[in-house]
Parts: structure tokens; C-alpha cells; sequence
């Protein structure tokens, strides 16, 4: 009897020193490094960056809350004892934000929790609106990581602005700026910076005594010629009228020539356009705008009026053409040296008789 209780004793000593055994080869969950990929940052990361965590007793990851209050989504086929990965959520509704702040893990083993810091991006311009801004008026710019603004400058000056969004800002243009001035928008995270063209849109006349050239007589074919009709789009217009005669075959009306209605860095006709209300007293009446330049060339583009009623016509100096309009493309028009555009009647392809009305005529480059 008493053999047989000191083998049960025994039995019970040799399980208690295999239990302890076993007690003492659990691993605790412990974590060495978070090292975000790609690169080398240790216990650093930017949002929405994937970060390798390397240490022992991690397998059967459960959980990772950031910052006490985000639930972080993780892959669990990349988990094993030693490392897994995670992705840094961002979202502002949640509540995330910049800075070192708590992340804690939890596993089979255990749960830990240690700091890791998120770093703020570089912003980034990815748009604005309108793509040839004007100066005096508000300007839409769209990107990335638009937190924490500091200031905006345009040249070197600082600007108003309000920040809609992290996507979204809006900057008052002041009325001088120039075209081709940096934008630069500064955070902590660094700099935004892009190049803004300006549209700049010359008033050649509205009429009414504004724009750069006010003084209009007629020439050629005309019937009759008035600079200041009562009753147009912005108040005063110009009328011409043509009758059928022939005797110089052609017609027209200018406000003169003089210096060049552009910089002389505004050469690209593809990048400028005519502006021009107009209106008829018949569908079917042909105008013929003609630009002359300063080296004396010339160069036309005809169109035919649709609708009677007042209408803004849209042209672009590269679909002018040579020869009154009549030649080859205008492949070698200098928009910088155009100085003076004439608007007339198109005799052999309008009905007789005619009067044209036109209004507000612009030059305008972006």
C-alpha cells in the first residue's frame, strides 16, 4: 500500500515538473521593430504604407487598434510567429491625425502595445480650376494631404486662401498677378508646387468708348457704317450694312492699327482666341474677320451666321488662314504681333442686302 502511494506521488512530481516545464517555453508576444515598406523608416510610416512588424510570439494575430480608437484591417495569411504586416489606415472621420501615437497588438500570446509615428505626406497638385486662371478671381486647386496649410504664396507673395478639404483649396488671385508665377503651398509635410498660366484678354473695343482701339471707320463696299448703335448685349454696337455693290470688291470695318495687342512671349496661336458678339439680319450672312500684324501680314477667317439673334463667336488664331482666309492654314501666325483686326462682309456668299452686327471684340490668350 505504501509503494503504491509513493509511485502515485511520484507520477504527480514528474507531471508537475513537465507542466512547469512547458510554462517556462511560452513565449510572450514581444515586438522588435514596425519598419515601413518600402524603405527603411523604423517605427515610422506614412498613411496608407504597409509596415513589416518583426518580433517573437505573434502568431495568431487578433486584432491592432491605432491611437486607442482605429481598427487597423490586416491580411492574417501574412502572420506568422516572427513578423506580419499591416496597412496604416487614414481617414479623418475616424479621427486619425499625425504624430506618434499608441498601436497595440493583440495575439495568441498576449497583447502589446508600443508608439509608432505617422508621418504627414508631401502634398501634391494633381489639378486647378480653370486651367488658365485669371487674375483678380478665385482659383480651385485640387490634390493630396492638404492638412495643416501654412501658406500659400504666388510669386514669392503670400495669397488669401481657404482650405475646403484635405483635396481642396481655393487662393484669391490678386489683380496683378503674372502668368507663369509658381504657386507654392507649404505643411509640415513639405511643398506643392505649380506653375500658373494666366488667361489675358485684351478688350480691342465694346463700342461704347472702352478697349484699345475705339476710333472705327469703314471701308470698300459699304453702304452705311455706325460705331454707336443703341441697344446691343452691353449697350452701344456697330452696324455695317452692304447692298450689293461691287465696285472694290470687298468691305470692312477697323478701329486702326498701332503697337501689338499681346506680349511678345504670347505667340502660340493655338493658345489665343477672338471673342466676338454677333448677330444679322438674315441667316446665311458670311463675316469675314481679317488680322493684320506689325511685319504687315495678313491673315483671314470666314463664317456664317446661323441664328439672327446675338451670339458670341469663338476663334482660334490657328484656324485662321492665309490670304484673307482664302490661303493656306496659318501655320506661321505670331500671336504677339498681331495689331489690328478688321470685321467685314464676305460679298460673294452673302444675300443682298445685309447688315451686320457685332459687339464687345476680344483678344485672349491662355
Amino acid at each position: 500500500m505504501i509503494n503504491k502511494i509513493k509511485y502515485r506521488i511520484l507520477i504527480l512530481l514528474v507531471m508537475a515538473s513537465f507542466t512547469a516545464c512547458q510554462n517556462d517555453d511560452t513565449v510572450t508576444a514581444n515586438i522588435d521593430a514596425m519598419v515601413a515598406e518600402p524603405g527603411d523608416l523604423l517605427n515610422q510610416t506614412f498613411p496608407l504604407t504597409k509596415v513589416r512588424v518583426e518580433g517573437n510570439g505573434l502568431a495568431g494575430l487578433k486584432k491592432i487598434t491605432l491611437d486607442n480608437k482605429i481598427d487597423v484591417s490586416f491580411n492574417p495569411n501574412h502572420n506568422s510567429d516572427k513578423s506580419f504586416i499591416f496597412t496604416v489606415p487614414f481617414d479623418d472621420k475616424l479621427g486619425s491625425r499625425f504624430g506618434v501615437q499608441p498601436i497595440t497588438f493583440i495575439t495568441a500570446s498576449g497583447s502589446v502595445t508600443k508608439d509608432i509615428e505617422i508621418l504627414q505626406p508631401n502634398p501634391t497638385i494633381t489639378k486647378i480650376t480653370p486651367a488658365a486662371a485669371t487674375p483678380g478671381f478665385p482659383l480651385t486647386i485640387e490634390g493630396t494631404w492638404f492638412y495643416n496649410v501654412s501658406s500659400i504664396t504666388l510669386g514669392g507673395k503670400a495669397l488669401s486662401y481657404s482650405v475646403n478639404s484635405p483635396t481642396s483649396i481655393i487662393v484669391g488671385l490678386p489683380a496683378n498677378a503674372v502668368s507663369g508665377s509658381e504657386l507654392v503651398i507649404t505643411t509640415p509635410g513639405g511643398l506643392a508646387k505649380k506653375t500658373i498660366d494666366f488667361v489675358t484678354i485684351v478688350l480691342i473695343s465694346d463700342f461704347d468708348g472702352n478697349g484699345v482701339r475705339t476710333a472705327w471707320t469703314s471701308y470698300g463696299d459699304v453702304a452705311s457704317f455706325n460705331a454707336n448703335t443703341t441697344g446691343g448685349p452691353t449697350a452701344n454696337y456697330a452696324t455695317l450694312a452692304w447692298t450689293g455693290s461691287i465696285a472694290n470688291g470687298y468691305n470692312g470695318s477697323s478701329g486702326g492699327g498701332g503697337t501689338s495687342f499681346l506680349s511678345t512671349s504670347s505667340t502660340d496661336a493655338a493658345r489665343t482666341f477672338i471673342d466676338i458678339d454677333v448677330s444679322a439680319n438674315v441667316i446665311g450672312t458670311q463675316f469675314a474677320i481679317q488680322l493684320n500684324t506689325i511685319d504687315n501680314k495678313n491673315y483671314g477667317y470666314n463664317f456664317k451666321i446661323t441664328d439672327v439673334n446675338w451670339t458670341t463667336m469663338t476663334i482660334k488664331l490657328a484656324d485662321f488662314k492665309d490670304n484673307y482666309g482664302y490661303g493656306d492654314p496659318a501655320t506661321a501666325l505670331d500671336a504677339s504681333k498681331v495689331n489690328e483686326i478688321k470685321v467685314g462682309i464676305v460679298q460673294a456668299e452673302t444675300p443682298n442686302p445685309t447688315t451686320i452686327k457685332y459687339d464687345n471684340i476680344k483678344i485672349r490668350y491662355q
